[in-house]
């Protein structure tokens, strides 16, 4: 009887870790916040840094570009802005997930806690992180004169469905780069060359609707459903059908594999 409950167990492991990682938000939101804490310590400015960094880019990169691309300042820096606060949120944490099981391998093994709650705590401190890079977009669309209406709204719900689908993207990425560890490096070539082919710099309107750079892009698709309520002022339905199925598709896939995986992690690290 003991051994078929073992057995039983064992079986949902994966699925129990999730759950269980979920109701220990407490310790994955503190975590995250003292990871932002530590790495302004000392620091005069502390966050502020952020701010600035972002809007540094935002000046050097909007003006450069809206001159190359014959854009007008006023429309492109707007754009620019949230797409690079977008883009720099969604990176960071495929970034981080590459190694996040061995950046907490001390904790992992001397504290019986969750895997998926060092999952949630990079998450925690990145959408922390992007609050900030949303202070320098708000003062570039004031600055720039460029109004924003009621659909900034949708760019709530788009902001979770992104930082959905990128918890089950931290858990695959986190256990392939665990096991095979020139994975980390693959997945950083992927994302500079995702940074090109994704209209971050360059606006979607330069290139047809049609366009796969668009259609099959789904780092395209997860900025969307945070820039297009606040930039473009509509409402990305068909970046929300996209990302919907995406997170349905992957968190049904990386839960099974998380499940069938979960017991070897330890000994990857």
């Amino acid at each position: 009887m003991a051994d078929n409950l073992s057995v039983s167990t064992r079986s949902w492991n994966g699925y129990i870790d999730v759950l269980d990682g979920f109701t220990k938000w407490r310790l994955w939101l503190f975590l995250g916040y003292q990871d932002i804490k530590q790495r302004y310590a000392r620091s005069v400015l502390g966050p502020l840094w952020l701010v600035m960094g972002l809007g540094a880019t935002i000046i050097g990169v909007g003006f450069l570009y809206s001159q190359i691309m014959r854009s007008n300042p006023g429309t492109y820096l707007p754009f620019i802005a949230i797409s690079l606060a977008a883009w720099n949120l969604i990176s960071a944490i495929i970034t981080d997930s590459t190694a996040i099981f061995q950046a907490n391998a001390s904790l992992i093994k001397s504290v019986s806690i969750p895997y998926s709650t060092v999952i949630l705590r990079g998450i925690v401190r990145n959408c922390i992180v992007f609050l900030h890079y949303l202070i320098a977009v708000l003062i570039t669309f004031v600055v720039a004169g460029y109004n924003v209406d009621y659909k900034i709204i949708f760019a709530i719900p788009g902001l979770i469905l992104v930082v959905a689908n990128m918890f089950w993207i931290s858990i695959c990425l986190g256990m392939l780069c665990a096991r095979f560890r020139d994975m980390a490096q693959m997945t950083q070539y992927t994302l500079l060359l995702a940074q090109f082919a994704t209209p971050v710099i360059w606006m979607p309107s330069q290139v047809s609707a049609q366009s796969p750079y668009l259609l099959f892009n789904p780092i395209y698709h997860l900025i969307e459903l945070i820039r297009a309520p606040i930039f473009e002022h509509n409402v990305p339905v068909n970046s929300f059908i996209f990302c919907t199925v995406m997170f349905l598709i992957g968190t049904t896939v990386t839960v099974f594999l998380f499940n069938q995986y979960k017991r070897y992690i330890n000994f990857w690290l």
